[in-house]
């Protein structure tokens, strides 16, 4: 197909083979300018490495909108930082964490850093297998399973609730509201958006935490107060002792159900493709689980979660030989710096011997590196194990995805996740 005048926002033709996109754009080079939206598309690995890390000159501002980001003002001049800051209100998602920087970022990063320090993650870890063997024995004696709808959706909404401690009969419905969900889908509408179901989510966080945060007031504590993790988070103090609002911390609780349920849920579904497809994986996964380790490395590399973020130039600069003017939206993609030929040779083959495997960009670089990273490789590693073990044989349905050589595989539409509708898998039960 021509890509000439494709827009990566909107073209659902891009959306079942963002790799061959991507292509064609780093034919022209690691920096591109786009025939739309007067963007940029940064494809290089080097040049994306760079980009994350240079906070002077592009903001985080338009990070989940990418170039679709709507100023609310004219760019100015070669430094639209401060208008940027001034408007930041009436700019979409901008009050995310991804979306923020600096001091703001910072101090609600230190507030989610109290929920992933080792000795939480360790306690978290038996709960990791007993979440994986459940699900499992929803679907383990059909020898069938959709892995989408039966196993990773509902187990990311899960693990999200123990870590934050959530009631076993929150932990159900939120494990409901959530199933489907996809976020930013090309054709949704400001309305659309209002529909998520993280928006159900986050009212009753909000009332949990604001009813915790009542119980810490002395009068009221041998009545109401209550220590669960819920409670540490609505006690939590930013680093200069100042006081997070409610609405702070319920969009942080509400943020790792949209981060960090769905992406898990794709990158479990995308490395069962390849599990299914490529039997030799499959038995030498079987025969050393140790390896299960390096797959998921390479399965991040390979096919991440994470298609494409945003950033928008802050301050005219130049990257990689080309010059970005201030108010320029920012096409950058994890997935392609991820497939570069000039820092991964033969990047379209799945190789788990790869040198300096862990150096790919899934879970980004500098302070908007993914601070639930540790969080997500155990995950998966948990899942993988729980899933081979008690699964046999593990092959795609034809009847759903069709014969081998002639596969079928639809992928939600939406330019930010690499996210497959479903995988339908057939297995020998153990």
């Amino acid at each position: 197909m021509s890509y000439e005048k494709a827009d990566w926002y909107t073209d659902v033709s891009l959306v079942d083979d963002p790799h061959a996109y991507f292509d064609h754009l780093r034919a022209q080079g690691p920096v591109v300018r786009l025939p739309y939206r007067n963007a940029v598309a940064v494809v290089g690995y080097e040049e994306s490495v760079q980009l994350m890390l240079d906070t002077e000159h592009f903001s985080e501002i338009n990070a989940v909108t990418g170039g679709l980001v709507e100023l609310p003002f004219t760019p100015e001049g070669d430094d639209i930082s401060q208008a940027l800051e001034e408007h930041r209100r009436q700019i979409a998602f901008a009050d995310q964490i991804v979306a923020e920087n600096g001091q703001r970022h910072a101090d609600l990063r230190s507030i989610l850093s109290r929920l992933f320090t080792p000795s939480r993650l360790k306690q978290l870890q038996p709960q990791l297998a007993a979440t994986a063997e459940g699900l499992i024995d929803e679907f383990h004696a059909d020898g069938r399973v959709d892995i989408v709808r039966q196993y990773g959706g509902p187990y990311g909404a899960l693990v999200i609730s123990d870590l934050l401690g959530l009631s076993e009969g929150t932990r159900t419905k939120f494990r409901g509201l959530l199933e489907g969900a996809l976020p930013v889908p090309m054709d949704a509408s400001p309305e659309d958006m209002m529909k998520n179901p993280l928006v159900g989510v986050g009212k009753d966080l909000f009332k949990m935490i604001a009813w915790r945060r009542i119980a810490n007031h002395r009068a009221l504590r041998a009545l109401l107060a209550q220590e669960d993790i819920l409670s540490d988070l609505a006690k939590a103090v930013y680093p200069d002792g100042s006081k997070p609002s409610l609405v702070d911390l319920t969009g942080l609780a509400a943020f790792l159900f949209g981060a960090g349920q769905d992406t898990t849920n794709r990158l479990l579904a995308n490395g069962f493709k390849v599990i299914a497809t490529r039997p030799d994986i499959q038995a030498e996964l079987r025969a050393n689980p140790a390896r299960i380790a390096d797959f998921i490395e390479e399965l991040l590399r390979f096919d991440g979660s994470v298609k494409s973020g945003g950033r928008i130039c802050r301050k005219t600069t130049t990257l990689g030989g080309v010059e970005i003017k201030a108010g320029t939206p920012i096409l950058m993609s994890h997935m392609a710096a991820n497939r570069d030929p000039a820092r991964f040779p033969d990047p379209g083959t799945f190789d788990m011997d790869r040198p300096r495997i862990k150096e790919h960009l899934a879970f980004g670089r500098g302070a908007h590196t993914c601070i639930g990273a540790p969080l997500a490789r155990r995950e998966v590693v948990v899942s993988i194990e729980r899933l081979l073990a008690r699964m046999g044989n593990i092959r795609l349905s034809e009847a759903h995805h069709g014969p081998a050589g002639a596969h079928v595989f639809e992928y939600e539409p939406t330019y930010v996740l690499r996210a497959l509708k479903a995988l339908h898998l057939e297995f020998d039960p153990i």
